[in-house]
């Protein structure tokens, strides 16, 4: 009887150290906000860009210029052009283009005209809008000047008849008759 009474001893201990520790964890966990360093410093976590104020230097919008603004199943689109190339492309909001573009903002205008569109293309940022055909002069055209083609002489042979000369009457107008009205 002795060794029951020893083993039910060491059973009922074993089973009040285990519901002492079962009301308090054996390490104290830590507050939620000691994990915030993974989601607010993950590589894998986009951030938005500051806005710079004053471009360093020149920056891939200053060739764009924006053609048009729409929405395809709830996702913004605009069409840009390329005013050194006139290649045309479109950028998405939250999605690259081939290029390697995509919308950071859209800021519309009173008209369409002065809805204006803010790229992203790697860490720069840059705004382009509508041209304006009024801001830019047309360039003129250039008139192409070509040397005035001489005037044809007649060949002067010794063995063919000289050329009659030409009639003043007629106002010099040459001998074919022109086409009824």
């Amino acid at each position: 009887m002795r060794v029951f009474s020893l083993q039910f001893s060491l059973f009922s201990l074993c089973a009040w150290a285990t519901i002492a520790a079962a009301e308090e964890p054996p390490v104290p966990f830590p507050e939620l906000l000691h994990y915030a360093a993974l989601w607010e410093r993950s590589l894998f976590t986009t951030r938005d860009l500051p806005s710079p104020d004053a471009p360093a230097g020149p920056i891939f919008t200053d060739s764009l210029s924006l053609a048009g603004v729409y929405e395809v199943d709830g996702q913004v689109v605009a069409v840009l052009v390329d005013r050194t190339t006139s290649l045309i492309s479109e950028a998405r909001i939250g999605a690259e283009n081939e290029n390697g573009v995509k919308i950071r903002k859209v800021t519309p205008g009173a008209t369409m005209d002065k809805t204006r569109v803010q790229l992203q293309k790697g860490d720069v940022a840059g705004w382009v809008g509508f041209t304006e055909m009024s801001a830019a002069p047309a360039p003129s055209p250039q008139i192409e000047t070509r040397p005035a083609l001489p005037v044809r002489q007649p060949l002067i042979s010794p063995l063919l008849p000289p050329p009659p000369p030409p009639n003043p009457a007629a106002g010099g107008a040459s001998d074919v008759p022109l086409p009824p009205p």
